[in-house]
């Protein structure tokens, strides 16, 4: 009889609902076809660390994932039944990506049973409030921001893998914070792009397909399996980018 510890039952239970239920991304249970032992990852917006138990297990002891989230009050309850926290190979930083190294402010929407922090997103060079204008209320709260260079310099200058994006519409701001990381070392990415949040931004999410794609990555959109995909569509919310056969950085 084959007994799994509770970090094992945990993902296999994650992986399980990924795959047949609706509540979870459908992306979730492919990570172990783009994540190998050893693998340093990145999970930028990482609330209460679904993709970061996921990625602590596949990643290994011998791996490492790096579990950015600005507001450490987030999902309080959803953080504890996870435990990614309290895994020995992930990492929690208290802090926001972006374009550029400071401070920012993290707007948090809040409805009628309070804050929703899965739809807070960073306020820079914002033209409105986009996917979150139906709330009853907006509070900013300021927090450290740094840019993907500056972060992987610092705490993985050796490599960086797997990066996963979910940052409700300011992915491009990270990428470009990201650029001397994306084309030197070439990691996979797990983006989450959506014409409603980068609404708010002012940009399209042809802008952030482009801007891979000049740099010698191809997307791919999961439909039973990974195909290569030429937009982003209202059918799918997470896109995967891999580099190029024969493109270096």
């Amino acid at each position: 009889m084959i007994r799994l510890d509770r970090p094992s039952l945990t993902s296999a239970v994650v992986n399980l609902v990924s795959r047949w239920t609706p509540y979870l991304d459908a992306e979730l249970h492919t990570l172990r076809e783009l994540v190998r032992p050893g693998d340093v990852c990145v999970d930028v917006g990482s609330a209460a660390g679904v993709y970061s138990q996921a990625l602590s297990c596949l990643a290994g002891p011998q791996g490492a994932v790096h579990s950015i989230e600005p507001l450490p009050f987030s999902h309080p309850v959803w953080s504890r039944v996870l435990g990614a926290r309290r895994r020995p190979n992930v990492h929690q930083h208290t802090k926001a990506l972006g374009a550029e190294p400071g401070q920012g402010a993290i707007r948090v929407p809040f409805g009628p049973y309070g804050p929703a922090t899965s739809r807070a997103f960073l306020d820079w060079k914002t033209q409105n409030l986009g996917s979150t204008a139906e709330y009853l209320y907006h509070i900013d709260m300021l927090v450290d921001t740094d840019t993907l260079d500056g972060f992987v310099a610092d705490v993985s200058p050796g490599r960086v893998d797997f990066v996963k994006i979910d940052v409700e519409g300011a992915e491009l701001y990270v990428l470009h914070g990201g650029q001397r990381t994306i084309e030197t070392r070439r990691p996979t990415m797990l983006i989450e792009i959506e014409a409603r949040h980068t609404e708010r931004y002012g940009y399209s999410p042809d802008e952030v397909v482009e801007w891979l794609t000049c740099r010698g990555y191809t997307m791919y959109a999961w439909r039973r399996g990974w195909r290569p995909a030429e937009r982003v569509c209202v059918h799918s919310h997470n896109y995967l980018f891999r580099p190029s056969a024969g493109v270096s950085g």
